[in-house]
């Protein structure tokens, strides 16, 4: 795409690695650690705990257990901590907030694995499909490199049982409301239980954020503020944060205050009038912009945002948004990830603050308002991403509600795939709180914007989640054609990880929903779909005869790109039948159509079939040529899977050729990407490494 234009709001996001697949240097692995607070405070008697623990003579990771009630000070020690033992551990330290008392709800294993991975150098659509291949691969990953990986909020032991790394150097340091009995009983955890602060300690955090000299001037009503905030950090940072803001604030006006609070909600327990107290406090004095902020940004769907979709949820501009972000920064209600006002997130227990602030049956329509407002924004944006891919169906327009008041742009194919990335958690949950909120048309426009993502980088769980997904907001929304498509791309899904059964229903499904709705031009990808699964099972008569269909209709329709992808598939056929005449002028043709349509991408996938059905009239050097022209298309766009089948067809070159050991060489090249993204194709080509 093109430079911004004026109005346009350009986002921000983080910049790719060198090279399709460039897994970073060891000795400069990723360094997640959150910062470590500015105002941390005593412990210094469980810090000296930690470090005796992690001295223990050990054969397997050390596993530190901080546990606590929430908003005891869990997550700042441990990331103190964490920051303190950090070099020793060059490969890496990782971070993860499971969200396990989060309102957005806990963050499965498999999500995080898969992020882990990516951090150490894993590319995206080299992440296997299964759960369990996921962790196995983590495991190897991490086998010969000492990692700290801290997993902060966690709720139950499977949270945290597939994200030990496998080296026996490695520390991981977990945070929980719980002591997880059931992960001590299986490992060698050391546990460190945190009490609430005695009034000491908590003088000495009020002292350091808004002085001595103001805590020592009004020395009583300072120790009635600890007292109201019964040792819990949580409370005396928002406290304390309020009182930062405003240095001519007297002590004594705060007190009062929070003590008619505690007094409001004394049917609470001591620790959650507490905290609800303090936050009430910070909150009745925001103004009503700012209030009304933070109150929408209780209701965002996924555990973290940016500007643009802040603004979004209150219909503002970016640079007023800004401002006022800053503000609930400053007073202790939210949390800036990074340092820089690009990320926010909130404390759990502060999002449930704020989203009670739109409960309540009088702000019902304020709340569909809020989400939709975000909803709508996350398809503004992933809408700018499009070009990433040709359209495989005539697009279904959208009427905005809510339509962001600036556009969104990306300068390159690199930074729109940085940002699917960097909002995949965010798309995921805004196409399940769409369907959670009834927002049907909405929801499925979601999940068909995410196919750009998918298409490139796999994400094979994600993929058939988000597909499933967009199949009932599309089929409840009422719109055939949408939801034979989704159906396709579920099929699409299905089939990358070999569930073929599965991919077969999907097609079907799409077929005839499709056919309902007269809609050819979806029906010709169910065709398809039922070709490959044909195909990738060596039904090769059942292959031909569907893509055959899929030809015919895509030249009656006179979809030009369509006839390609079928002329592709029928000379693949035909060179899996040994019939390579009838391939290579299927394959010829298929790659003049698709270069005269500017289709790189496609084209070089012909070219790969081509060489594969040259090699078997013996022209191999015509072969290599071509498979090589492919081999630097797929580098250059980062498809990992198709860079794999150029090694593996230029092995099958080489192996008709008489060259075995080059053969060998090429397969084992290929046989590990194939393996790591989980594709079925994997075994055939062990097999066949075994045989030669």
């Amino acid at each position: 795409m093109g430079g911004p234009v004026p109005g346009d709001r350009k986002v921000e996001v983080p910049q790719p690695r060198t090279g399709a697949g460039a897994v970073r240097p060891v000795t400069s692995g990723p360094k997640q650690l959150p910062p470590v607070p500015a105002h941390f405070t005593n412990r210094s008697e469980e810090v000296k705990l930690l470090d005796r623990l992690i001295e223990r003579e050990r054969d397997t990771p050390a596993i530190q257990l901080i546990s606590g009630q929430g908003g005891i000070g869990k997550t700042a020690l441990a990331t103190s901590w964490g920051h303190s033992v950090s070099g020793r551990f060059p490969h890496g330290q990782l971070h993860a907030d499971l969200g396990g008392y989060s309102t957005t709800g806990p963050l499965a294993a498999s999500e995080v694995l898969g992020r882990f991975l990516v951090a150490l150098g894993v590319p995206p659509n080299g992440l296997p499909g299964h759960p369990e291949e996921l962790a196995n691969l983590y495991r190897t990953v991490t086998a010969d490199k000492p990692l700290l990986v801290f997993l902060d909020n966690a709720r139950t032991t499977e949270q945290v049982r597939p994200l030990i790394p496998a080296s026996a150097d490695s520390l991981v340091i977990v945070t929980s409301r719980r002591t997880l009995g059931t992960l001590q009983a299986e490992h060698l955890v050391n546990l460190v239980q945190l009490d609430p602060f005695n009034s000491a300690h908590s003088e000495e955090l009020l002292s350091r954020t808004i002085g001595e000299n103001r805590v020592s001037s009004e020395t009583a009503h300072a120790r009635l503020i600890v007292r109201l905030c019964s040792g819990l950090p949580i409370a005396l940072s928002t406290i304390s944060a309020k009182l930062a803001a405003k240095p001519r604030m007297p002590l004594a006006k705060v007190a009062s205050e929070l003590q008619l609070e505690h007094r409001r909600l004394a049917v609470l327990t001591k620790e959650a009038t507490s905290v609800q107290a303090s936050f009430n406090l910070s909150y009745d004095a925001l103004p009503p912009d700012a209030a009304a902020l933070y109150a929408a940004l209780g209701l965002h769907p996924g555990p973290e945002f940016g500007v643009g979709v802040a603004a979004a949820s209150i219909g503002k501009s970016t640079e007023a948004t800004e401002d006022l972000l800053d503000q609930l920064v400053d007073d202790g209600l939210l949390i800036d990830r990074h340092g820089d006002g690009e990320r926010f997130t909130f404390h759990d227990l502060v999002r449930l603050h704020a989203r009670e602030k739109t409960a309540g049956h009088e702000n019902e329509r304020d709340r569909e308002i809020a989400i939709r407002r975000m909803l709508e924004w996350y398809l503004y944006a992933a809408s700018a991403t499009a070009d990433l891919t040709v359209p495989d169906q005539k697009q279904i327009e959208y009427t905005y509600e809510y339509r962001p008041k600036t556009r969104v742009t990306f300068e390159s194919r690199e930074e729109s795939l940085a940002w699917l990335e960097l909002e995949r958690a965010n798309l995921i949950a805004a196409v399940e709180t769409a369907y959670e909120q009834q927002m049907y048309e909405l929801g499925w426009q979601l999940a068909a914007a995410m196919w750009p993502l998918f298409l490139l980088h796999k994400h094979y769980p994600d993929f058939l989640r988000v597909s499933q997904l967009g199949v009932k907001c599309a089929s409840r929304w009422g719109n055939h054609s949408a939801e034979a498509l989704m159906h396709n791309r579920s099929g699409a899904a299905a089939r990358g990880t070999g569930r073929y059964d599965d991919a077969v229903r999907h097609y079907r499904s799409g077929y005839e929903t499709a056919s309902a709705a007269n809609d050819q031009v979806v029906a010709i990808r169910s065709v398809e779909g039922l070709g490959l699964v044909a195909l990738a099972k060596d039904r090769v008569e059942d292959a031909l005869e569907a893509f055959t269909e899929n030809l015919r209709m895509s030249r009656a329709q006179e979809r030009t790109h369509d006839v390609g992808l079928a002329l592709i598939n029928l000379g693949a056929t035909f060179t899996k039948a040994e019939r390579p005449a009838e391939a290579i002028a299927h394959l010829e043709e298929a790659s003049a159509l698709l270069s005269e349509q500017g289709d790189e991408y496609n084209d070089a996938r012909a070219r790969i079939e081509l060489g594969r059905a040259l090699a078997l009239t013996g022209e191999f050097a015509v072969a290599r040529e071509e498979l090589g022209r492919a081999q630097t298309v797929m580098r250059a766009r980062g498809s990992k899977f198709e860079e794999a089948r150029t090694l593996q067809a230029l092995g099958e070159v080489a192996e008709t050729a008489g060259d075995v050991d080059e053969a060998k060489r090429l397969y084992d090249q290929a046989l590990p990407i194939l393996v790591g993204l989980g594709r079925p194709e994997a075994d055939v080509l062990r097999n066949r490494l075994a045989g030669l």
